[in-house]
This record gives structure tokens, C-alpha cells and sequence, in this order.
């Protein structure tokens, strides 16, 4: 299995150019194609009042200008790589970014974004872009944290296994990146007493399928003692070494009025490494 067709969110933020970097590995690896996509959100009509239509006028010029900066780097660094790379450009309302990026990351094998970073001014609104396209593209994340990625390519995975229909299609969807690691750790939190077990050992059906897919796998079964599933998680992925976890992401689009599922957005907001989510 292969990824054929990559998307990468662009930005300029200072996780921009190894997301990018990131992005290439991957498609290089794939032999895919990859679309680096960048955001010209306006501001709310609200906005524009408050800072007057002048300093609105020049906000939007300073944008476009930061804008062809961000795709021509990008573009820079594939076409060394000698990728096929396009690029493509997003104007809308900022109220309608979320919405019309994941609409275009339904095309995709994979969707490469990044994680919000909570000291930038602009954390709220990279929340939302990249929720939206987790829980309304039906396609693969790969969010890649602001404090970097210690290895890349990924040589070693941990998955949150739980026997859901999100844990299996994220597995399912990340098979092409685990078909070249050198291992991957089926994490099982509270397997005995685990409501999806059904009288089996929970974790030995999903290694016996990637056994399948010559995935070189082990079961690490754990009891949370206690402690939250997404501190098991994150000590786990410690632990081991782990390059990225994977995992299904929980939660509604409506994200703005229904909060994501506890795993979920704690690890989201305190990811040590990339994470991939399939919802």
C-alpha cells in the first residue's frame, strides 16, 4: 500500500518549514504527489471595524505578499526534492476556513497538519481549521507538534488500540507508513476489563492482521492504575521510544459546541510527538 496523494497545511509559523520537510519524506517514500495548501482567511467584517478599513486594506496587501512567500518556499524545497508538487490557495471568510480546507482534504490519502501552538496569537483559529478537518474530511491526519518531530521518517509507532471502529480505521489508514518502520507497539489500556474485549485478549486480533502486512508488532498491555488513558498514553510513548502514536480521534464537527472526546483533545493540546488520527 501506498499514499499517492499528500496534502500539506502551510502557514508561517515557525513549525512551517519541518511540517513541510515532514511532508516531502513522506511523499519522497510514496512516490506521491503532494499540494502544499495555504489559507487566505479574511477577517470578519467585525474585525475590519475595529481596526479601521485602512489598516484593513494594508493587512490584506502584507497577507498576499506573505502568502506567495509561503508557496514559493514551499515549492523551493519540493521541486528540489524533485517531487510532483502543486499548490493551492484558499480565500474565504476566516469563519469559513475550517469548512472549505476539509472539504478539499476529502481528496487526499493523507492530510498533514499541525498542532496549535498555545503561545501564538492565532492558536484559537489553528484549532479550528485543524479539527475540522479530523472530524469532516473521513480522511487521515498526520498532525505534526510545534515542538517538532525527533525522527522522521518514524521508525517506531505505539497505537492506542481499544477495538474501536476509529482506533481500526486509523491503523488501517497509517498502514503505509508502519509498512516501514522497524516496529510497532499495540498499546491495550485495561485489557481484562475492557467492554470491547468479549472474552478475548483484546490487541491479538489487530497484531494478527498486521503480522499480515509483515509489520514486525508486539501487544503492550497496561492497567491504568488509575490514571487517565491519555496519561498512559503519553508515558507509554515515552517508555518506548516512539517516533508517533496513532490513534482515533473522538469527537463531532460540531466542534464548537460539543466538546472533543478527553483522549482526544488532551493529546492534541500536549502531543510529544506527531500524531495520527483517523475519526
Amino acid at each position: 500500500m501506498q499514499y499517492r496523494d499528500i496534502l500539506v497545511y502551510l502557514d508561517d509559523g515557525g513549525s512551517n518549514i519541518e511540517r513541510v520537510n515532514t511532508a516531502v519524506s513522506i511523499a519522497k517514500y510514496n512516490d506521491a504527489r503532494l499540494t502544499g495548501v495555504v489559507l487566505n482567511a479574511a477577517p470578519s467584517l467585525n474585525t475590519l471595524m475595529r481596526i479601521g478599513v485602512k489598516a484593513g486594506d494594508k493587512l490584506a496587501q502584507e497577507t498576499r505578499e506573505q502568502v506567495e512567500s509561503i508557496l514559493n518556499s514551499f515549492m523551493s524545497i519540493a521541486n528540489e526534492a524533485g517531487l510532483n508538487c502543486r499548490t493551492r490557495l484558499i480565500e474565504c471568510k476566516d469563519n469559513q476556513a475550517g469548512l472549505r480546507l476539509s472539504q478539499l482534504a476529502r481528496n487526499y490519502d493523507l492530510n498533514i497538519m499541525r498542532q496549535a501552538n498555545p503561545d501564538n496569537p492565532n492558536v484559537e483559529f489553528v484549532k479550528e481549521v485543524t479539527e475540522a478537518v479530523l472530524f469532516a474530511s473521513g480522511r487521515p491526519v498526520f498532525f505534526m507538534p510545534y515542538i517538532g518531530a525527533h525522527r522522521i521518517p518514524c521508525k517506531r509507532a505505539v497505537i492506542a488500540w481499544d477495538g474501536s471502529a476509529a482506533s481500526t480505521r486509523a491503523v488501517h489508514d497509517s498502514l503505509p507508513l508502519m509498512e516501514q518502520m522497524e516496529e510497532v507497539i499495540i498499546l491495550v489500556v485495561d485489557a481484562q476489563d475492557h467492554p470491547r474485549a468479549n472474552g478475548e485478549m483484546l490487541g491479538d486480533n489487530v497484531s494478527d492482521h498486521l503480522n499480515c502486512h509483515n509489520i514486525n508488532n508486539r501487544i503492550h498491555r497496561v492497567p491504568s492504575g488509575g490514571a487517565s488513558t491519555s496519561t498512559v498514553i503519553l508515558n507509554a510513548l515515552s517508555d518506548e521510544g516512539a517516533d508517533v502514536l496513532i490513534m482515533g480521534g473522538y469527537g463531532t464537527s460540531r466542534l464548537r459546541e460539543i466538546m472533543l472526546g478527553g483522549v482526544t483533545r488532551t493529546l492534541l493540546k500536549s502531543m510529544t510527538v506527531p500524531v495520527i488520527m483517523s475519526h
